[in-house]
């Protein structure tokens, strides 16, 4: 069955509008996946036990994602005891899940600090800046926080089968936010904020290394020709060699950007679907996906500014407020609403470093005049009144 019908038939359960035919077809798929029916379950688990606040949408693209990574690392049928797998799906699932759908949670609320969870899901740490020290340890691997910054071990898991399991750990940035993790292959990750990674504390010695990403990350990938490095978003794949990349992937962004910086990559349906076939990047050209649509475009592009955060900057060039207002909220943390319409469509172009919010809206002020008000984490800006 191809992963694109699968993940079809399981967006159908979670939604409790499966057929008899889905769920047979559901039954056996996971009659010959266990394993990875098991650890996506589990996974689940995890995130509606730690983020029980998240959007559902978050919830359920994240675990599409991360389904799609265990399904590529658990390619031999095991023979286990797969109902009682379908017991703990039909439970966890249907309670949790189903409830965050029907429950009409419209706010999001991520985690005020930088966040890990570890291995199997039953650890989440808090990140404090400016800390150093060990963060985890096992035979295989050692991961020390630098400040805000952790790194793994320079090392990889043999390949001993294709039941074989590796570990994954999952970073979460809050608005505000940034944070970095150099990976076990020496690939550098920079994560943007409301963002998330999820990765093995070491990757096999052969194979693909894949990781998954919610929110935005800048990632500079160590060359090996031998293993692909593929970064899943859940709708978008993007795969490359080495490089050095910027993945754009927040849900309520319309669409999904990758910008190449050097090297080269291509980009894809996180399907693999044959009727979507992958673009080939070149430096200083952006993949653009529209989920709406459907539909990719490449262009070439100025990457400065889809890149500046990176270093701390907010850069603009003339780019629409609607979109500049969701860049602010998810630096400063803060929410902001935008009662004119008019306003929304105004472009802009701006530099910003170490300017507050309110720094920050004086500057367009002068450009476009329009007032606001703000409280309590809350920016309302509104038509400028006589």
């Amino acid at each position: 069955m191809k992963n694109k019908h699968i993940k079809k038939i399981i967006f159908n359960f979670f939604e409790n509008e499966s057929s008899p035919e889905e769920i047979e077809q559901l039954a056996k798929w996971v009659k010959d996946n266990p394993a990875s029916f098991k650890d996506a379950t589990e996974l689940h688990y995890l995130l509606t036990k730690s983020q029980e606040k998240e959007k559902a949408e978050h919830l359920k693209s994240e675990l599409f994602a991360k389904f799609d990574l265990l399904i590529k690392t658990n390619k031999r049928k095991q023979r286990l005891e797969w109902l009682k797998y379908a017991a703990i799906f039909i439970g966890v699932f249907s309670i949790s899940l189903y409830f965050y759908l029907s429950s009409g949670r419209t706010e999001e609320t991520l985690p005020k600090e930088v966040t890990i969870t570890l291995g199997n899901g039953q650890t989440k740490e808090t990140l404090k800046e400016n800390t150093t020290g060990i963060v985890s340890r096992s035979s295989n691997f050692v991961a020390r926080q630098e400040g805000s910054k952790i790194v793994y071990d320079k090392v990889s898991v043999e390949n001993k089968g294709d039941d074989q399991q590796l570990v994954y750990n999952t970073l979460e940035v809050p608005y505000g936010k940034k944070f970095e993790v150099v990976l076990s292959d020496g690939s550098e990750v920079f994560l943007n904020s409301g963002s998330s990674l999820t990765y093995p504390v070491a990757f096999f010695e052969e194979g693909t290394r894949n990781v998954v990403l919610r929110g935005e990350a800048y990632f500079t990938v160590k060359s090996d020709s031998l293993r692909p490095f593929i970064v899943s978003t859940g709708i978008v794949e993007t795969k490359v060699l080495g490089t050095q990349f910027n993945v754009s992937s927040y849900t309520d962004d319309e669409h999904i950007k990758v910008v190449l910086v050097e090297g080269s990559l291509s980009v894809g349906h996180d399907d693999g679907s044959e009727e979507s076939a992958p673009v080939l990047l070149k430096p200083n050209q952006i993949a653009s996906y529209s989920d709406s649509t459907k539909e990719m475009v490449v262009d070439n592009v100025d990457v400065s500014s889809h890149i500046a955060w990176k270093d701390g900057v907010l850069l603009f060039k003339n780019e629409d407020f609607y979109h500049i207002t969701k860049k602010l909220e998810r630096h400063y943390n803060i929410e902001i609403e935008i009662h004119d319409d008019l306003l929304k469509k105004e472009r802009y172009t701006g530099r910003f470093e170490t300017e507050t919010i309110e720094e920050v809206l004086q500057g367009f002020q002068r450009i476009k005049g329009f007032d606001y008000n703000l409280s309590n984490k809350k920016l309302i800006l509104t038509q400028k009144t006589e």
